[in-house]
């Protein structure tokens, strides 16, 4: 067996399956997980079983070592290099320089390891795999059809997860562990807090129900958790921001501002709603990122942001945080607003293209905890334009 097919039939294997999705949400390198020393020996715990099952296809399939060796170090992974120096033993009659050069240059490097160890070997086959190959694109189409629920959710897949505790990476909840998913946007605040800024702003200013995405596929039990971001730095705007200036009596009020470097859009949608429980009035004001797109791409993911304002208590009784995903020709009609295309608040195809990540209800929040959410949750490029529409 070539080395190419044998890497796409690890791929094929249950074991990769089983923890490639997980490997995928995290916003990070396995392989340099992996060749960090012991410093994430809890995080990479997961991968052991395709480890195993690396270690016994290359044994059962005679694949030659110093070949393989020199295909994976051919791509040049700068965890590669590092990782193959910090696993491997040198021989002590070759200085460092000379070892580094021979991997580096993808040379057959086994001769001047002291003692091969299969199982390290092994790591880097699963690294490598896990890293390089399988569907990198993010495709919300692709997901939701393997998304695994244990807990009630909402008409959205979300679980209420009151009680939670929030991580750097993940939540701890129920005696388990989870990954965030994938979309979750993970920037702090402050660069040495140890938790999302989005979870910052719930935690410390809002009381009532939070509901998350809880996919089981991201999860592992708590004792085998542990973040794996080092110490992360955020950008923060202060709020500056003005409802009054904004025209509400409409029953529906379009806003739009673009970035004239990047031509990239925010939309802001204003709908008047009536809530028959309570018998008031209140707003819907949705936000969405709209991004200038001149490529070949098929679909595009934008970033979609909703809350519930009630003018007579000057507050929200909920915001969530959620992903749409259009089709390239409705998302360039809606992105134009042409008269005769799709309106610029044109909504996905499908509920489950609806994509929901996060949200807070049924409590009273503040414009200016909204006003932060919306900040935190935004790229940074739009953040300016919001700012713009509510100055």
């Amino acid at each position: 067996m070539d080395i190419e097919d044998f890497l796409i039939m690890l791929t094929d294997t249950d074991e990769y399956k089983d923890i490639y999705y997980k490997c995928f949400s995290m916003d990070i390198s396995i392989g340099f997980l992996c060749t960090t020393l012991n410093k994430h020996e809890k995080i990479y715990s997961f991968i052991t079983s395709l480890k195993n099952r690396v270690k016994i296809e290359l044994l059962n399939n005679s694949i030659n070592i110093d070949n393989l060796f020199e295909y994976i170090v051919n791509d040049k992974y700068t965890w590669m290099l590092n990782g193959v120096y910090a696993l491997f033993n040198k021989k002590s009659n070759i200085t460092d320089f000379e070892y580094l050069s021979n991997i580096a240059k993808g040379k057959v490097i086994t001769p001047y390891i002291e003692d091969f160890d299969i199982d390290k070997f092994a790591y880097l086959i699963t690294a490598y795999i896990l890293d390089s190959l399988g569907d990198k694109k993010l495709n919300i189409k692709n997901i939701i059809g393997q998304e695994i629920f244990n807990y009630p959710t909402n008409s959205y897949n979300l679980t209420k997860i009151n009680g939670c505790t929030f991580k750097r990476d993940g939540i701890i909840y129920d005696g388990k562990g989870y990954f965030y998913n994938i979309f979750t946007n993970k920037k702090t605040i402050d660069s040495l807090d140890v938790i999302p800024a989005f979870a910052k702003i719930i935690l410390e200013e809002t009381e009532g129900d939070i509901l998350y995405r809880l996919d089981e596929r991201l999860s592992m039990p708590e004792s085998e958790y542990s973040d794996y971001s080092g110490v992360a730095f955020g950008k923060f705007y202060g709020p500056q921001f003005n409802f009054d200036s904004t025209n509400l009596k409409e029953t529906k009020t379009i806003i739009v501002r673009m970035d004239y470097d990047t031509f990239d859009k925010l939309l802001m949608v204003i709908k008047r709603d009536y809530d028959r429980t309570s018998k008031k009035s209140f707003l819907h004001i949705e936000l969405e990122s709209l991004p200038y797109i001149n490529d070949t791409r098929q679909y595009v993911i934008t970033t979609f942001l909703h809350g519930m304002y009630y003018p007579d208590t000057d507050s929200f009784s909920h915001i969530d945080y959620t992903k749409n995903q259009y089709n390239i020709d409705n998302y360039l009609k809606k992105y134009e607003d042409s008269i005769n295309g799709e309106p610029i608040d044109l909504y996905v195809s499908c509920k489950d293209l609806h994509y929901k990540i996060w949200c807070i209800e049924n409590g009273t929040f503040s414009r200016e905890t909204w006003y932060k959410l919306m900040i935190v949750s935004l790229p940074t490029r739009y953040q300016k334009l919001l700012d713009e529409i509510l100055e």
